[in-house]
């Protein structure tokens, strides 16, 4: 019968501990009729679907011996040799027979733990250079080479969230979870995925499994905040932003939440310090900057200080790209601040985008009046840029 070995296989720990099977008591004879005490080698007996017995080592992660070598050579040794030393001999031909298997399948997994290593390595290198999708694929590829690699896994679970694959995140997040349930990073990241899913019922269990584990987890306490909003539980949401700034004051993106609910609820003077504090932050990505601009122009506008507000209004659209809707809130706040000239080419831009938007048409027809002059073409204020739409 053939030897069988399983990954990982620590030869030193082979014990015996013998057991019985369904149809009839098997046990390994002890040291009076072996003449030494097979414990060290064996560490139990698992009855066979033929009527035979295996021998199941003490090995990690599922290795094991089938009967062959050990029973047979076992079963021999004490009825058919007459020497103690020979039964010695034979056991221990037994012992190394399984230490070369080891051996080699031990040399099979450093090879693919090195090359899985190697892929990360690649991975990373790919997403510095911006090129993601090349660094989600080195990634599947060097989870398929270790699976039992979980920081790879997580890693890889991470950037599938990030590019929107949802579902093979869950898969691989849930595997981890099965594989190590004291991660506190395997539920969040679950509990983000329900939530881009909109179970926000299943993301917020998550997100409790994950803060009971760790409870200055930031980004579970992100998310617990997010879950909050979306149910229409501001109050709550914001003590859960205000706790995860208790541990990380310098975290962009709860700041950005924060004046963004102080501004929904007309306090735009709270709003207002937190946001410039984000404009002043250094090495800030210019899509943040541009959000935190424009919400800060808000902010001004809603205490009427319409000069501050076209500035930063101005500056925040330059890293957004603006709707008809955002042109005209800037053309507001320019006509506001005495800025005509200005307010005029933001109502073109809007009239480019919206033709036939009667608002803009009237508001053109306005600045035109102001001016005293007849409708011709001029350039715009700021020129958008190609970012997502932020409608707060």
């Amino acid at each position: 019968m053939p030897l069988r070995l399983a990954p990982n296989i620590n030869c030193t720990r082979l014990r015996l501990a013998a057991k019985r099977d369904s149809a009839a008591a098997t046990s390994i004879p002890g040291k009076s009729r072996l003449g030494y005490d097979p414990a060290p080698f064996f560490q139990e007996i698992v009855p066979g679907s033929s009527g035979t017995n295996s021998f199941r080592c003490a090995m990690p992660r599922g290795a094991y011996v089938d009967c062959s070598v050990f029973r047979l050579l076992t079963n021999w040794s004490w009825r058919a040799c007459g020497s103690r030393g020979l039964r010695h001999a034979l056991v221990s031909l037994a012992a190394g027979l399984s230490a070369v298997g080891c051996a080699r399948q031990q040399a099979t997994v450093t090879a693919r733990s090195e090359t899985a290593e190697r892929l990360s390595a690649e991975a990373r290198q790919a997403k510095v250079r911006g090129d993601s999708e090349s660094a989600e694929h080195l990634l599947t590829e060097a989870v398929e080479r270790n699976p039992s690699d979980c920081e790879t896994r997580l890693e890889l679970s991470e950037m599938l969230l990030a590019h929107g694959s949802t579902d093979t995140a869950v898969f691989h997040l849930q595997k981890l979870i099965d594989e190590n349930p004291d991660d506190p990073r395997s539920y969040v990241g679950l509990a983000e995925a329900r939530y881009k899913q909109k179970n926000l019922a299943e993301a917020d269990r998550l997100t409790a499994k994950s803060l009971e584990l760790d409870p200055r987890q930031t980004r579970a306490l992100l998310l617990r905040g997010k879950i909050e909003q979306s149910r229409g539980n501001d109050d709550r949401a914001l003590e859960d932003y205000f706790e995860l700034l208790a541990c990380e004051p310098d975290h962009v993106e709860a700041t950005m939440l924060v004046a963004r609910l102080h501004l929904r609820h007309g306090d735009g003077r709270l709003a207002a310090p937190k946001l410039r504090t984000i404009i002043e932050t250094r090495e800030l990505e210019p899509q943040l900057r541009g959000s935190a601009q424009w919400l800060l122009g808000r902010c001004y506008a809603q205490d009427g200080r319409w000069p501050d507000a076209a500035h930063a209004l101005a500056a925040g659209i330059s890293s957004r790209r603006g709707t008809e809707e955002d042109w005209l809130e800037l053309a507001d706040a320019c006509r506001s601040a005495g800025e005509t000239q200005q307010a005029r080419r933001a109502v073109e831009q809007a009239l480019q985008r919206a033709p036939h938007d009667l608002r803009a048409q009237a508001l053109m027809a306005s600045l035109s009046n102001d001016l005293g002059q007849t409708d011709r073409p001029s350039g715009p204020v700021v020129s958008p840029a190609e970012f997502s739409d932020d409608n707060d």
